[in-house]
């Protein structure tokens, strides 16, 4: 129903609405409401700042006027475009970009950001069918990406897609058929998602009316068992979004970002289902120890960030754990370069497992990251070190990530 009240407060009460849901339903330590530039112009409503990439939303919200559903979605296009393409120019211009959250106080590193994503959510309830280019019909052909979705799609498309990462590349995929072959109406998201997910995280390579057919529900039903079998396993992804909430309270200024917003950055990366695939290796570290093994460690490589993450398991002391991490990451830092000339970072997590049977692992209690400029000299025998740790390529696990993995 409308809200009823002033226009200002409408649009305060839909702002607060799509931010808390960002936060509850994607995270809340790169979600940031209301940034502002040095002269206090609100740049976004809602602005995701995740690594190289960020996602400007702007949120429209109707209330009890007498204009129809469609004038109103009309004019609010229109408006939203301007103000996202106005915003998309401070970036680009470097302006002074000021956010804050619950946990983290930083300037956006505006030269840093890489790709810059639009999206205009309009809160309303009626269904209302229409094509944005019919409203702005250069709408996909500005200089960066923008999308309109509807609050009613929004929240339904929680149930396949929980992840940052896995929206951003939703929404790159959906720009890339938007922008090739047709329009997509609003209230028709879940549809478009169905057939998405059908095909394995694929759009149409022709044009389609997602408007005449039920792709949401003929996916629900086709595929009932291998959505089961995906959610069931997607549950192991727990340490890695546990992970996250860890680094909160680290704000400590490195290259004048927080660093914790770089470990938190470097987690969040992960989509839903790396995270399940990983969470799944992290799982079985249990088993390892009660063969009586004292330490375990393996690493992942991380294709959206190009850096590797290091997780290392052992039953010493805190002060004992953290050298031996940072000794792990020197050696695997030295096989990368010496290897294939690396110039990322690896990120690394120790964890203290407990001495009693069983064994049980008790928290992180170490968290580096250092860079491949930070390695400067390092010797044969360093070496021949790292690759007694590390081994060679033939232990390398390769991790097929499937959508619908079988049992």
């Amino acid at each position: 129903m409308p809200i009823q009240n002033s226009q200002e407060n409408i649009g305060t009460v839909g702002e607060k609405l799509i931010a808390e849901f960002f936060d509850s339903k994607f995270s809340r330590f790169y979600s940031f409401p209301n940034p502002k530039t040095k002269s206090n112009e609100e740049v976004a409503d809602v602005l995701i700042w995740l690594n190289r990439t960020i996602v400007l939303t702007e949120v429209k919200t109707r209330g009890n006027g007498t204009a129809s559903t469609e004038s109103w979605i009309s004019g609010k296009i229109q408006e939203a475009c301007e103000q996202l393409e106005r915003n998309y120019k401070r970036i680009v211009n470097d302006e002074v970009i000021n956010l804050h959250n619950s946990f983290y106080q930083t300037p956006l590193d505006c030269k840093g950001v890489f790709s810059t994503i639009g999206l205009i959510v309009l809160v309303y309830d009626d269904i209302c069918k229409i094509n944005p280019t019919t409203i702005v019909s250069d709408i996909y052909r500005k200089e960066f990406p923008i999308h309109v979705i509807s609050w009613n799609d929004l929240q339904q498309m929680i149930k396949e897609i929980d992840t940052v990462p896995d929206f951003i590349y939703y929404l790159n995929d959906r720009f890339n058929y938007l922008n090739k072959y047709s329009d997509i109406p609003l209230d028709c998201e879940l549809n478009v998602l169905g057939y998405y997910k059908s095909k394995s995280n694929h759009f149409p390579t022709t044009t389609a009316d997602f408007s005449k057919k039920n792709f949401w529900a003929e996916y629900q039903f086709s595929m009932s068992d291998e959505i089961k079998i995906r959610n069931e396993h997607n549950e192991q992804s727990w340490w890695i979004d546990k992970l996250e909430n860890v680094f909160s309270q680290q704000r400590k200024l490195h290259d004048g970002l927080p660093l914790g917003l770089y470990f938190v950055w470097e987690v969040s990366s992960l989509s839903r289902r790396e995270r399940a695939s990983f969470g799944e290796k992290i799982n079985s570290v249990r088993e390892w120890f009660e063969k009586g093994k004292l330490t375990r460690h393996f690493a992942f490589f991380n294709h959206s960030t190009a850096n590797w993450l290091v997780f290392y398991f052992s039953k010493s002391e805190t002060e004992e754990i953290f050298g031996e991490l940072e000794k792990l990451i020197e050696l695997k830092l030295i096989k990368e370069i010496e290897e294939v000339s690396f110039n990322r970072g690896v990120y690394g997590f120790g964890f203290q497992v407990s001495t009693t049977f069983p064994s049980r692992v008790l928290g992180l209690t170490s968290a580096i990251v250092i860079g491949a400029d930070e390695v400067k000299i390092y010797t044969k025998n360093d070496y021949i070190e790292c690759q007694k740790v590390w081994g060679n390529d033939d232990a390398k696990q390769v991790f097929i990530i499937k959508e619908f993995p079988t049992n």
